[in-house]
Parts: C-alpha cells; structure tokens; sequence
C-alpha cells in the first residue's frame, strides 16, 4: 500500500510538472494574451471601486446643457467662439490654478476672424497656466506620424504643449500610458497631455520613478467613470465669469455661483462632453470613455503614485508553478482516503480552495495596484486538477460511480447520461455557471394547512410537487429541493446551457398553465364521486379547498447570470445545490410578487437580456431590494410569443407607453393611461397598484416611504424603489 500511495504521489509531481512546463511555453507564446487582458479588464472594473480620484484635479465639460444655454443667453452658435474659452482663462486663472489643459483642438483659425483667436491667445499669455494639445496624425499605411500644432497665435503664447496620443492594445483597448511622446522626424520630446502640467513645474525628471513597462509605458489605473471627477459645467464657469468680471449681477442674494478660487491649486482640464463632439476611446472600465479621461488617469496616477505595477516574470513563474502543484496534490490526497465520501469531500474542498487561490489572489493583489497574471495560473491549476481526476477515473473508477449515484437522484436521466458521457462537465465541489436560478411558492399557504390534515397536507402537496417538478425536469432543470409548498430548481448545471433562461421562463409558463389546470381539475372532482384511483386524503383535501374557494396561486422568481453549482454537505448526507448572490436575488423576486400583485413570474433584467423576442414580458420598476443595493429592473413574464394573442400583445404596447410616462415623470399621462388599461383589463391588479400609487402619492406631489407601509420607499434622485419587505 505505501509503495502505491507513494507511486501516486511521484505521478502527481509528475503532471504538475508536465503541466507547469506546458503553461509557461503557452505562456510565453502569447496565448493567453487575449484572456489575461479580459481578466485585467474586469478586475480594473473591480478595482475601480476601492480608489478615489486625487482631489488636486478638476474637470470642466462642454455639454449639451452648456451649448443649450450659451446659445439661448449669449446667442452662440456652435461651434462657440473661442474668446468662450478666453474667458474661461481668465476665471480660472485668477484662482491660481497650477494649470488649465485644453482637449480641444485649435488648427485651424476660427471662424469668427483673427480677432478671436487673437482674444484666446491673450488669455494665454496673461494666464501662463495654459497646455494646448499637439495632435500627432498616424499614417498606418505608411507608418508615418505628422504632428499638428495649433495655429501659430495660440501655439506661441501657450505654457506649454501636450501630445495626445493613443497607445491601444491589439485589441483596440487602452491600457497603458505614454508619460511622453518622440517625435521621430525631429527627435524632439513632448510631454502628453496628462504628463505637460508635470513638465511646466520642472518636474518631469520626477517620471523617470515611475514604474515602466518595456516600451516605457505606464499601466494606468482607471476610475470606475470620468465622472467621479464631478465635472463642472462649462455654463457655470462662463456664468462665474461674468459675474467675477461685472458683467452681469446674481439674480438674488442666495443665487449659487462658483469663483475663481474654486480651482486654486488645481490642475484643470477642458473638454468636449457634448453628443458627437468628443472622441470615445475603450477602457478596461468602458467602451465609451472620452479621451480626455485617459489624460486626466495619468495625472492622477502620478499625483497619487498609482501606476499599476506588472509582477515580475519570475513571480508569475512560481505562482503558475504552485498553483500546479496544488491541483495535483489535493487531487492526489482526496484519492487516498479511504471513504467514498471523504474522496468527494476533500477533492471538491481542493478544487474551491484552489478556484479561490486562482480568482483571490490576482484580484486582491490588483486592488493593491499589482498586476499578477490570472490565466495561466488558472490553467495551470484546472490542467492539473482534471488530468489527475482523469487519472484517478482510469485507474479506480471512483468518479463515475460516485456521479451516477449522486445525480440519478435529483436530475433527468437525460442530464446524467450527459455527465456520464463527459464527466469534464461536472466539478466536484461547485463550479460557476451561467445559469437561471427558480424559487416558487404558494401564495397563502399557511391558511391551507389551517384546513387540512397532516395526511391530507400532504397529499395535496405530492399532487402539486409532482406536476410542477416534471415541467421543470422536461426542460432540463433540476429540482434543488423542496421547502414545504416552495420549489428551489436551477437551469444550466451541470451541464452547461446556453438557453438556460429560455428553459427556465418556458417551464414558468408551463407551471402556471398546469396552475390552472389543476384548479379546474380539483373543482371537478370535488364536485363528484372519489375517482377510483385517488387516495381518499387527497379527494378530501379537493373537497375542502373548493368548499372553502381555495385555489392554487403560485408565485415564480426567476435571476439569471453566475452562479455556483455542486455538490455539497456532510460525509453522511450531500445534495446537489446552488449558492451565490444571484440566487438570494431569485429567491426575492418570488416574495416581490405579492407587493406588485403580478399574474405570478418575475424576473430580473439578467433573465430578460437572455430572452431574445420569444417571451412576451412587461416592464415594471427598478428596484433595490432587501439586503441587495444595486438597483434592478423588475419584468413581468407573460406568455410566449407564440401562444400570445394580438389582443396581449395591444395590450402591452400601451402597457409600455403608459409606463414610460410614469418613469419620466408624466404622472398625470400615466394615470390616464393607467386608467384605460384598467378599464379594458379588470383582472390587471399591477395596473391597480400603479394607480393606487399615483392616487395617493406621484399626483399629489410626494413619494411613499417607510412610514406610509405600502411596502416601498421611492428615491426621486434616482427613481428607484425600496421594497420594504422579502
């Protein structure tokens, strides 16, 4: 025995080994580039959320709120002229800024004569802050770069010029920073945008301390959005101006308008924000960031030393190298217990320690500013971890005994025969999947049990599981288990599906189908003689509901998006399961169906992206539910389109009409709207909740909150509900 335990433990050296040599040929084959840098991406997104933009920065935009006003009080056209902007120098300028840099470019002369641009070239001159942007054009074609300069005025009276420059991955995205630009032509050095402010200071030898890649580029460390930098609108810094220079008076004593020292000590930025005017470049953080954000990073990250910083080679190395050597041993370990539970046990705990080192420690370690790669670790595990399963599966056959005993109990046999035939489908432990969470729940079941029997209960309570868990298992759900009346069931693991949402909301319909079907079929056979083949308890329990008009009404929730799917428990008993913030959300979006008095199926806005146009669904309110604050937008699921009469199909058109009014505010249009709806549909209860909502509170100029117990608090600021109860 120990000279085979000690043969097994050789073999897993071995494989990790082998697979550490063959992760880092990959890597350094570039292989991985493409998903490293989508795993940079979304950690960039994830720690976005724990910086705060340097205080020492200040962004003024011109938006289409200021185009708007400039041209109603001062009669601009677009574009402005530039003595605007001379204006603009010479308000912030008194404040002492450090410096004010233009993303605007001026080369050629305005439209408005030279006596515009020679207002602008004064302001500069006065100002001595100014840094107006070089434009560097690329020829692809002929790997040539131009530079073009603002016209000669404006260039002659600046501080100092800014190149702005892109320096995009293969992928369009980006990531990293120029602190300066050659041009190669002269061989003179610009600073960038975001690097000239630095340069006028005399402080540029200061960047060479900045943690460089190869090609001396920086990796920049985004916001989360460009407007965590609460940008100034242009207006009211045009308005400040006339103020600050007596051109005009404040239309009363407690009029708010900003001064000069406003931006003291501070390094401003100018740009475009307005629909179509500025360029749109894609970051980790967005697709649509305007270029100047990419300036204003890479002063914030010098100012505030947070420059991402690339782990060195020989770390990334080891780490690949330990990640390895954990998925074979805890592989290898799991295999030598001498329990059939404590195999599964220790090898799914190995394979979610191991999931949690691959995902943690890149993603924690990112959020310090230190860039470990995560992709070639992660294959180096999971290549690991599964050839070790597969070499324990050849030579003791634990695993597929284990998956036939342990699903044939709670899947499909369709399901199982697909882990049978590809057991790399299933992971011991828990795995992420994309998958469609349901929780369903009969409304008012506790008066039910008030009028039954324990037998009769539970008679009636197989009658219903039964039929309502075949629909589910029929579109390759799995049930997860039962909780009295309520049904918890998942769509997507563990076989992966792409239209587990799809499959989910069919199965949804067809539950609330068979909803109808079995009331109708309880009131018919309550109303005759005990059919032959019927338990008595269940005939009595029929009986007993259509004396006391009972009926079943059952409440569906439905998220979709990751979750984690596996098997776990204890040594003595293990069920299939599912965890995960999406699934907390299923199972409060079946509660929140009593609050809007819905036919009985909600989803999330994660389950309606999945749909497609095959579902007929209706828009309701985003919302922030218990214990969950990001908002969320609410759908009522319908019908399919298929079955959908044109009369529903009428009937929520203006359904989304009348609610479109009702969330920009045009409370009296809406209730009217309400009001037709109501009267074409009697049995619509959403309809009469909205009203009841109107009635007393949007059409009388205020909002519910806690203290009213309607079950929600409205946010004006941001229109969204807070529902008071799960």
């Amino acid at each position: 025995m120990k000279n085979k335990n000690a043969k097994i433990w050789v073999r897993s050296i071995i494989v990790a080994a082998i697979c550490f040599a063959a992760t880092v040929a990959l890597y350094i084959s570039g292989l991985f580039s493409f998903f490293e840098n989508k795993t940079y991406d979304r950690r960039m997104v994830f720690a976005s959320k724990y910086i705060t933009p340097c205080d020492d920065i200040s962004l003024i935009i011109v938006d289409q709120q200021s185009i708007d006003w400039a041209k109603e009080n001062y009669g601009w056209g677009w574009p402005w002229p530039r003595e605007a902007y001379a204006h603009m120098i010479d308000f912030i300028s008194a404040g002492n800024a450090f410096s004010l840099a233009f993303d605007i470019l001026y080369t050629e002369p305005s439209i408005y004569g030279q006596s515009d641009d020679d207002a602008l070239a004064l302001a500069e001159k006065n100002s001595g802050i100014v840094i107006q942007p070089l434009n560097v054009l690329v020829d692809y074609a002929n790997e040539k770069q131009t530079l073009q300069f603002p016209i000669e005025q404006i260039k002659a009276n600046v501080a100092t010029l800014g190149a702005v420059v892109s320096l995009k991955d293969d992928d369009d995205i980006i990531r990293r920073g120029r602190l300066e630009y050659e041009d190669a032509a002269s061989g003179k050095v610009y600073p960038t945008l975001g690097t000239a402010p630095i340069y006028m200071q005399g402080e540029q030898d200061n960047l060479q301390e900045a943690p460089r890649l190869k090609d001396g580029s920086v990796l920049l460390r985004y916001q989360s959005s460009i407007n965590n930098y609460f940008p100034y609108s242009a207006y009211d810094i045009l308005h400040g101006y006339d103020i600050y220079a007596g051109l005009a008076e404040p239309e009363d004593e407690d009029e708010f308008f900003y001064e000069p020292d406003e931006f003291e000590d501070k390094y401003v930025f100018v740009a475009y924000y307005a629909p179509g005017l500025y360029d749109v470049f894609s970051t980790p953080v967005s697709q649509v960031f305007p270029g100047v954000g990419v300036h204003i990073t890479t002063l914030d990250n010098y100012l505030t030393d947070s420059f991402m910083r690339k782990a060195p080679e020989i770390v990334s190395y080891t780490w690949i190298l330990l990640l390895a050597l954990f998925g074979s041993i805890a592989v290898t370990f799991a295999s030598l217990r001498n329990s059939q539970r404590l195999t599964v046990f220790f090898m799914a705990a190995g394979f979610i320690i191991g999931l949690v080192l691959v995902v943690a420690v890149p993603y924690l370690l990112f959020a310090k500013g230190i860039w470990l790669v995560l992709v070639a670790p992660a294959v180096s595990f999971f290549l690991s971890f599964l050839i070790c399963v597969a070499l324990s599966l050849t030579v003791e056959g634990k695993q597929k005994r284990f998956i036939k005993s342990a699903f044939s109990q709670c899947l499909s046999k369709d399901v199982v025969n697909q882990i049978m035939n590809d057991p790399s489908s299933f992971t011991l432990g828990g795995k992420n999947f994309q998958m469609t969470a349901i929780f369903t729940d009969i409304q008012k079941f506790s008066s039910f049990s008030e009028l039954l029997t324990a037998a009769q209960l539970g008679s009636l309570l197989n009658f219903y599981l039964t039929r309502m868990s075949d629909i589910i298992i029929d579109e390759h759900g799995t049930v997860d288990k039962y909780e009295g009346d309520a049904i918890v069931a998942l769509v997507g693991a563990p076989v992966e599906m792409e239209d587990h949402a799809v499959r989910a909301c069919a199965a949804a319909i067809k539950m609330k189908k068979a909803e109808a079907v079995m009331n109708k079929e309880i009131e018919q056979i309550a109303a005759g003689e005990k059919p032959a083949d019927m338990e008595q308890d269940l005939y009595d329990a029929f009986k007993i509901m259509v004396a006391n008009k009972k009926v079943i009404f059952t409440r569906i929730g439905m998220n979709s998006g990751e979750m984690i799917a596996g098997y776990f428990g204890s040594e003595n008993k293990k069920n299939y399961t599912m965890m995960g913030n999406n699934v907390n959300l299923a199972s409060r979006l079946e509660g929140v169906n009593k609050q809007y008095h819905t036919n009985g199926i909600l989803i999330s806005a994660a389950t309606r992206d999945l749909l497609g146009d095959e579902f007929i669904v209706r828009s309701l309110d985003r919302v922030r539910v218990v214990n969950v604050n990001t908002p969320l937008r609410l759908y009522e699921l319908l019908e399919t389109r298929e079955a959908a009469s044109p009369e529903l199909l009428q009937y929520v058109d203006a359904w989304e009409k009348a609610f479109a009014d009702f969330e920009a505010k045009e409370y009296k249009g809406a209730a009217e709207q309400f009001k037709a709806l109501a009267a074409q549909n009697e049995n619509d209860n959403v309809v009469r909740y909205y009203l009841e909502l109107l009635n007393n509170f949007f059409l009388k100029g205020k909002y519910p909150v806690a203290a009213d117990d309607v079950g929600v608090e409205y946010n004006p600021e941001d229109s969204v509900f807070k529902l008071m109860q799960k």
